[in-house]
């Protein structure tokens, strides 16, 4: 559904508030008919013009409800069209510069499966499963886990 095709049909409204007034108007008539003329009860006409009153209700009830609903869908497709329009116009942010390795700062990474630290003095910090363990070296570090 696109935007031009998405402009809610006045012919819809106004087939919708006809419907609904003729069936208004027949039920009125069925009233007047039934109560000031006193019309037979039984013979079906009644029942026929009540059946095509109600049908006539309905059918305006149904055309009006659908008139809203073209109106709403084609209001949220205009917003969606504009957002994207909006979204394609906005320049590409660039990507963020990559983070220069600072010398001084500790190096991180896992020994099997336990995360370590080196410290700038070149010790090693493991976690271990009773809390971190301070090691002299990587070598040291990896022969206590068994790598």
């Amino acid at each position: 559904m696109t935007t031009a095709s998405a402009r809610p049909a006045p012919a819809l409204r106004r087939l919708g508030l006809l419907a609904g007034a003729l069936g208004w108007g027949l039920m009125l008539a069925l009233a007047v008919s039934r109560l000031a003329l006193a019309a037979p009860r039984d013979d079906g006409l009644l029942i026929s013009g009540l059946a095509i009153a109600l049908a006539c209700l309905l059918t305006g009830a149904t055309l009006l409800v659908l008139h809203a609903l073209r109106a709403g869908f084609g209001a949220l497709d205009a917003f969606f069209a504009a957002a994207l329009a909006r979204s394609t116009q906005r320049p590409a942010k660039p990507p963020p510069p990559e983070p220069q390795p600072d010398a001084g700062a500790p190096r991180r990474g896992f020994i099997g499966d336990r995360p370590y630290v080196v410290r700038r003095d070149g010790a090693v910090e493991v976690e271990t499963l009773f809390g971190p363990r301070l090691f002299s070296s990587l070598a040291d570090a990896e022969d206590f886990i068994g790598v």
